[in-house]
């Protein structure tokens, strides 16, 4: 996996070893006759997970009992349907990545980590920059053309402006971040999209 840890373009190569999979995956099907996306890039706060870690939470996070913990004991976790769309995309062999504007990139590899996320995605940007960058980065490395990129964030602001670039991009309301119902229809909408692009 590739890491930029600024907007310089710093990588650190990581090597995949275990991934979590949700039980529900082996059960979920990929849409019928559906084109799968070349990558889904996800943001991590308000989408992955319901905060902005480098606001409300307090590094450096931990294992405490079996729970991921920061700094003041409080418990860390991802939103209900995070591990069921992850496992899915790593069954179908969908490539994924993060794009987050958060500074703290130490601080958010390290949640990944414990959190049992960080081997899942094959690329993380995460610096203070605009989506647009980190989305053409992740197209520099990987190789995917921005049609071919289904993004999801909470911002609109993020939205409209990767959406600019040709990609997917679907907003994900801050109380739910990235649902089951949400992603499986965005797979709907990015095929959409890609047969009216042609």
């Amino acid at each position: 996996a590739v890491v930029s840890t600024q907007s310089t373009g710093k990588r650190i190569n990581l090597r995949m070893t275990n991934v979590y999979v949700s039980a529900n995956a082996f059960s979920d099907p990929f849409p019928a006759n559906k084109r799968k996306p070349g990558i889904v890039i996800f943001d991590l706060d308000f989408t992955i997970w319901p905060y902005w870690a480098d606001c409300h939470l307090d590094p450096p996070f931990r294992m405490k009992n079996g729970r991921v913990v920061d700094q003041r004991g409080e418990e860390v976790t991802i939103y209900p349907d995070g591990h069921r769309i992850l496992s899915f995309c790593h069954r179908h062999e969908i490539p994924m990545a993060v794009a987050s504007a958060s500074p703290e990139t130490e601080s958010y590899m390290q949640l990944l980590g414990l959190l049992g996320l960080r081997d899942s995605f094959v690329q993380f940007e995460i610096y203070r920059t605009n989506k647009k960058r980190h989305l053409t980065k992740i197209k520099s490395e990987q190789g995917v053309d921005f049609r071919d990129m289904l993004f999801f964030d909470d911002l609109w602001d993020n939205i409209r402006s990767t959406s600019e670039l040709g990609a997917t991009s679907i907003y994900c309301p801050s109380r739910n971040g990235v649902t089951w119902q949400l992603f499986h229809d965005a797979l709907i909408q990015h095929d959409a999209r890609r047969k009216h692009a042609k």
